[in-house]
């Protein structure tokens, strides 16, 4: 459990906790900065109706233990858009709104904290990005430690360059041909089925013949594995974010490297004797470019 600290008052959202010994998993990242901010479910709005949902693991050890993975990730496929977002802090957030309704004392448990591998609620950047696609574009509402970093950017939808390649599997009872490609910096190898006839998969994956049940980087610091496929028919929502600004994407990557490679000395943290606090951490982010 890190140790608490009051935030400063410039531009910073809400509290941290520092972890006092950091464990060091597959993808040599997070885990530094416990974030405590959550978002009132009851103020979203519609935006269309989801047809299909699809979860995807993050870095799970056990794919049938979801308490093993970083996180549990869902993509909506609605009429007209696609959304992207982390299950488990959806699920914080749905508990924390119910209960600021019957608990007025302002304390809460940190049971009501995201749940994952690394636990206590810990700030993650693909868990507190919400990805919404429509009309050839991705937008990204990004949900950062620094107010100022927070806000949306927008990308066109990838074109990605896939090569197929004849290995096949079964995955999570799907039979899946395999496929690879590079983007953003780094290689990835993805299986795909069409057994479902959906070009998306997580995060921004797309373009193939079939949904994508799995996909890696080549280093093996990142892997989306679906849990499973849902027939839907209900609201697919979203948060108003009439606050957010537009920020550059490059902006936002540079700040989460250096979040996660220093997060001390990033967020102006000062030790007991007034001076800066500085530790640096390894970090692969996901996006090299």
């Amino acid at each position: 459990m890190g140790k608490k600290n009051l935030i400063k008052k410039r531009n910073i959202l809400t509290l941290f906790f520092f972890c006092t010994s950091i464990v060091l998993f597959a993808q040599n990242k997070q885990s530094h900065v416990a974030y405590i901010a959550h978002s009132n479910i009851d103020k979203y709005i519609t935006i269309d109706t989801a047809t299909v949902r699809v979860w995807y693991a993050l870095n799970a050890v056990d794919i049938k233990d979801e308490n093993t993975y970083i996180d549990w990730q869902i993509l909506e496929v609605g009429n007209h858009c696609n959304k992207y977002y982390s299950y488990f802090v959806w699920e914080s957030d749905s508990l924390r709104t119910e209960d600021g309704k019957v608990n007025r004392s302002g304390s809460w448990s940190g049971k009501l904290l995201p749940r994952g591998r690394v636990g206590n609620g810990n700030w993650n950047e693909l868990e507190y990005h919400v990805l919404v696609a429509e009309n050839g574009i991705i937008r990204t509402y990004n949900r950062e430690p620094l107010l100022e970093y927070q806000g949306y950017y927008d990308e066109p939808y990838p074109d990605m360059k896939w090569t197929l390649v004849q290995d096949t599997a079964t995955i999570c009872g799907y039979n899946c041909q395999k496929a690879t490609c590079s983007f953003h910096g780094r290689n990835f190898e993805a299986w795909f089925t069409s057994e479902v006839p959906l070009s998306y998969g997580p995060w921004k994956f797309g373009g193939l013949p079939g949904l994508i049940i799995k996909v890696y980087d080549t280093n093996r610091y990142y892997t989306f594995e679906c849990t499973n496929v849902e027939q839907v028919n209900m609201p697919m929502v979203r948060a108003k974010y009439s606050q957010r600004k537009p920020i550059k994407r490059e902006t936002v990557l540079k700040f989460e490297r250096k979040v996660n490679e220093n997060p001390y000395k990033t967020l102006g943290y000062k030790d007991t004797e007034g001076n800066p606090k500085s530790k640096t951490y390894p970090y692969e982010p996901l996006e090299l470019e």
